[in-house]
This record gives C-alpha cells, structure tokens and sequence, in this order.
C-alpha cells in the first residue's frame, strides 16, 4: 500500500489536502474585492507616512484608524475560508496521519520496552541531560533515528514527569540538518516542509493567494 511509505503517503496526504484548501481560497473570498482593499491599504500607509513626515499627527491618526479598518474587512474576508481549512486539517493532524505514522512511547526508568510493528525491544537510559540512550548495544541521543523492524524512529524527548521516551515516526530525510529538528522529520514536519511549497503553487495557479 503507498500509505505506507510516510516518504510517498504524506507528500500526496499534504498535496491533496493544499489542492482543496487552494480551493476553498478560490471559491469562499471575492479576489477582485480583496485585491482593492489590499491596494486601499497601501495607498492609505503612504498617505499616513506623507502626513507624519510633514509633522501632521492628527491626520496620519485618521489614515491609520482606515488602514485599520480595511485590515478588518480583510479577516472578515478570510474567515470563512479559514474555518473551512480548520474543518479539513484538524481531523488530518488528530486522527489520519497519526494513525498512519504512530510514535512509540516507552515507559522508561532504568530500563523501558519499546513495540513497533510487531516487534519488542529493550531500550535503557543512560542518561537524561544530554539524553541519551542504548538499545541492542547502540548508543542513541536526542535526534539520533533508530530502526526497529526497519521502521526508522527518531529519538525525540524524556517527559521527566511521566517518565515516557516518545519515538516519532521518520517519514523523510533531509539532506541537511535543520535546526531544533536535524535532517530527519515526522510526518508533522514533512507536512508543513511539503505544503509550503505545493500550497504556493496551488494558489498562483488558480489565484487564490489568501
């Protein structure tokens, strides 16, 4: 099944779901009237910056106030577009993609058991700042992947709290490494790397800019 590849199953899940949104943009919002409100808020900022340059506080007060009040009729705009994003994503991030690309959660003192795809492993703590683990003798910290069952599984945090090692689901690897997230990334982070780019595309292509 292609779902199966976090790689493939996200990059179509996150496609898909900016196709639609890119649609939502389209239909939902009057372009035509977004665009004039853009243009009246560009021309009122010059004009509130024309009138403070020539020492006129009172005036660029008032362009200011109209600037703000196209900016509302704006949101208004996209409120309902937005609603509808918020429809669609909401169940995709809660309940599709990590049902698809579960993490592993091990309660962990000394020593933890960790399932994944049928298969069990004993992983020990070694040490909590910096974190670091061990598992069939290999040394793991935090950002390292490690692989069970040739699922790939990225070492993420210690809830000292709970006492729970999470393990997120590698759904692709980067050639370089980013900061906070190093070069690999859960399905979360593929998702938002994937529908930045498609998204802008979508909505260039159908003029449905938000």
């Amino acid at each position: 099944m292609v779902f199966e590849n976090p790689l493939i199953g996200v990059f179509i899940i996150a496609s898909a779901t900016s196709f639609v949104i890119s649609l939502f943009y389209k239909i939902l919002m009057d372009h035509d009237e977004l665009g004039s409100i853009k243009e009246k808020m560009n021309e009122l900022k010059k004009k509130s910056k024309e009138a403070r340059e020539d020492g006129n506080e009172e005036k660029a007060m008032e362009y200011t106030q109209d600037v703000m009040k196209q900016s509302q009729r704006q949101m208004k705009m996209q409120f309902k577009p937005m609603i509808a994003t918020f429809v669609l994503i909401i169940p995709i991030f809660w309940f599709v993609l990590p049902g698809l690309y579960p993490a592993a959660t091990v309660e962990i003192n000394n020593t933890g058991t960790v399932e994944y795809g049928g298969i069990e492993k004993t992983i020990s703590l070694e040490n909590t700042d910096p974190l670091e683990i061990t598992m069939d003798g290999n040394t793991y910290r935090e950002n390292d992947v490690l692989t069970i069952d040739g699922y790939e599984l990225k070492v993420d945090e210690l809830r000292e709290d709970t006492g729970e090692l999470e393990l997120l689901r590698v759904a692709a690897r980067l050639p370089v490494s980013l900061p906070f997230w190093g070069n690999a990334l859960g399905w979360l982070g593929w998702y938002i790397l994937i529908s930045l780019g498609v998204s802008q595309v979508f909505r260039k292509l159908m003029g449905a800019s938000p």
